[in-house]
């Protein structure tokens, strides 16, 4: 089955047109796992999985969230409690070192210290995630000079001793990559595949075990070819299945298949 893995129809993206970007996915047959970035976006991602047949939702907190906002794990905790048909994993959360200088804005006083709470709060995410038995949905970017994201990401994981999750849009390198589906991960592809112009996702997919790897959006952004300039909407997730197929050489159907049933496995869905 063709899933969309990560997605956002939670975003005001689609605030005109959400019943008709649904009504596409319904068309296609397809699941969608819309993830929370912030308690509103956490929350419209679950109501939108209470009304749609075959949408999903994660929660959490984004990591270029965590000073304009802080993270509540009570609150969390009742919403999965009350919603535990819809709530698939926790996140996304993580590391974004690109945009540590936001951090500084929103009031953090030094570099040191936005880690230091995006460190807090990816480990409460891991800490709710344990005790619910959910995966996480992991965020990680470097930035332009800091390139450290995805190896603190790793650490963090292997010191609080969590395996289960996918490390969505992924931006690392081969070795580290190699690293996280060691520790027990999967690896989430996105459109960028399709354009990327340095090679490096082109050498982690045709390395990655098939059992380790998905698909996703990551909608509205990182719309793939041929849809370049367009917004991203889940459908779109084919065009990432049919680059993955290319390279790994196998047929469209197989990666659809494959990675269809990796997140059916690591989200549990029904």
């Amino acid at each position: 089955m063709l899933i969309d893995s990560h997605s956002h129809l939670n975003f005001e993206a689609y605030k005109d047109d959400l019943s008709e970007v649904i009504g596409r996915c319904h068309q296609a047959k397809m699941k969608v796992i819309n993830v929370g970035a912030a308690l509103d976006t956490s929350i419209k991602a679950v109501e939108i999985a209470q009304q749609e047949k075959d949408m999903y939702a994660t929660i959490g907190l984004h990591p270029i969230h965590v000073f304009d906002e802080e993270f509540d794990a009570k609150v969390y905790q009742k919403i999965i409690d009350e919603n535990p048909e819809q709530i698939v994993a926790m996140g996304e959360t993580g590391f974004d070192y690109f945009h540590l200088w936001q951090c500084l804005e929103k009031g953090a006083a030094s570099i040191e210290e936005a880690k230091a709470k995006q460190t807090e709060v990816f480990g409460q995410h891991v800490d709710l995630a344990k005790k619910n038995n959910l995966p996480l949905m992991v965020h990680g970017r470097n930035g332009k000079e800091d390139i450290t994201a995805y190896q603190d990401i790793y650490n963090l994981l292997k010191e609080l001793g969590y395996n289960k999750g996918m490390v969505h849009c992924y931006g690392g390198s081969l070795k580290e990559a190699k690293k996280f589906v060691e520790l027990g991960f999967h690896i989430g592809f996105t459109g960028i595949a399709t354009f990327d112009k340095t090679g490096v996702l082109e050498e982690i997919i045709k390395w990655i075990p098939q059992d380790k790897m998905i698909i996703e959006t990551d909608a509205p952004y990182l719309t793939p070819v041929p849809h370049r300039g367009k917004r991203n909407e889940p459908v779109f997730v084919k065009n990432v299945a049919d680059k993955i197929a290319q390279i790994k050489s196998l047929s469209v159907e197989e990666v659809i298949e494959i990675t269809g049933n990796n997140s059916i496995n690591l989200f549990n869905l029904k």
